[in-house]
Parts: structure tokens; C-alpha cells; sequence
């Protein structure tokens, strides 16, 4: 499946900037212009930063619940398409550390397809919903205020998707692709000969290449 139709048939959006710091809870703000942001200055870079911050929790029982997030156990993804194709302008834009090495390493010209394949994903528990759920009614309650004038633009990812990253490039590049994986130390996991083609696939390394977000004004547990 195409990246744009996956997007759109399972309301999925990609993950501007995937770094191993982006786990469940995680905030995503909506800005008046341009995409989705990680970060927000003066704002929590979580939910459960959100609840430390307003004084619903402790330190302990914060890094406890940070734990927990972090913890959430990767499964299958439970979805019909076991593969999700990008184009080449695609790859140069995500800033996924394993298709960084690859750029540096081979002309993307000689990259005839690169996909997310062998798909999982992480999704926060009924319990956590359920936690998250009543903390924020007591936000509502005692501290609505405080939080209202930006609140209203900020999502809340509860679900992270992860997928080993596979290239396929012509045979004739095969040495000097080959030449490259071995100098900058990428985690080959499989390599398929197709005769005239080479697909390689690469661990994903935990880093999410998609995610589910939840509006947090909305957010039911």
C-alpha cells in the first residue's frame, strides 16, 4: 500500500521528526500554520509532564507512569497491509536515523523503492486511557483555566507504529551498497536477490515512522 492511502483508510499521520524520545502520551500541537509540532515552547512535551506540572502527581508516581508508557508491550500491527511504500522524496523529508545512514551512505538514485515493512505497534492500555481520563477531569475541575487558551490545540499520541525499513536497488549497485552498510554499521536484518534487483531490509531500531493522536480536550478513557 501507498504511504498516502495508508494515511488516509487508518487515520494515521507520519511522525515529523522520529526519534527514540517519542513514546505513548506524547503531546503534538496543532500551530495555526504548517505541520503538527513536538514541541511547544513553555508547554509540557507530555501528559503525564501536563499532570506534574499542575501538581496532580508526584515525582515517583510521575516517572512510575512515564515507565509504564515506555513499557506499553509492541505487538502486530492488526491491519490488512503488511507493507507501506514511499517514494524517494518521501525518505529525504522523514528523520528516521536508519534512513539518515542510508542517504549518507548511497546516492538516493539508486534507490528503486523504499517501504516500512513487518509492521507493529504500541497502543496504550485501557488502564492508562482510564488514568489519563480522570486526571484530565480534574484539570477540568480545579485547573481548566490555567490550560484552556492552548489546550484546545493539542493532540495526544495513543498509538505508535513501527516497521523495518526495506530498499530495493538494482543489482549493479549491489557492491557499492553493500560497501556502504558495512562502513556505517546499519543493522542488516535480510537480503533478498531478485536477479536483476537487491531488497535489504533494516531494523527499525524502536523508532516510530506513524502514530495515532487524540484531540486532549476530547479525549475520552
Amino acid at each position: 500500500m501507498e504511504l498516502k492511502k495508508f494515511r488516509n483508510k487508518y487515520n494515521l499521520e507520519l511522525i515529523p521528526a522520529s526519534h527514540e524520545n517519542i513514546i505513548l502520551g506524547t503531546l503534538v500541537w496543532d500551530p495555526l500554520i504548517g505541520k503538527p509540532k513536538l514541541d511547544y515552547i513553555g508547554m509540557p512535551n507530555n501528559i503525564y509532564n501536563g499532570f506534574l506540572d499542575a501538581g496532580l502527581l508526584i515525582g515517583s508516581t510521575w516517572e512510575k507512569h512515564i515507565k509504564d508508557l515506555k513499557n506499553e508491550k509492541m505487538v502486530d500491527a492488526n491491519i490488512a497491509e503488511r507493507s507501506v511504500n514511499f517514494d524517494v522524496s518521501i525518505a529525504t523529508s522523514l528523520e528516521n536515523p536508519t534512513i539518515g545512514k542510508i542517504q549518507n551512505s548511497l546516492a538516493l538514485e539508486k534507490v528503486s523503492k523504499f517501504s516500512f515493512g513487518d509492521l507493529k505497534m504500541r497502543s496504550m492500555s485501557n488502564l492508562t486511557r482510564i488514568r489519563i481520563d480522570s486526571f484530565l477531569e480534574i484539570l477540568k475541575m480545579n485547573k481548566w483555566d490555567k490550560y484552556d487558551g492552548k489546550i484546545r490545540r493539542v493532540f495526544m499520541i495513543t498509538e505508535l507504529y513501527y516497521g523495518s525499513i526495506k530498499l530495493i536497488t538494482k543489482t549493479k549497485w549491489k557492491n557499492d551498497l553493500e560497501a556502504s552498510i558495512k562502513n556505517s554499521d546499519l543493522d542488516l536484518q535480510n537480503q533478498i536477490d531478485f536477479g536483476n534487483e537487491v531488497e535489504y531490509t533494516f531494523d527499525h531500531k524502536n523508532v516510530p515512522f506513524a502514530m495515532r493522536i487524540e484531540r486532549v480536550k476530547d479525549f475520552n478513557g
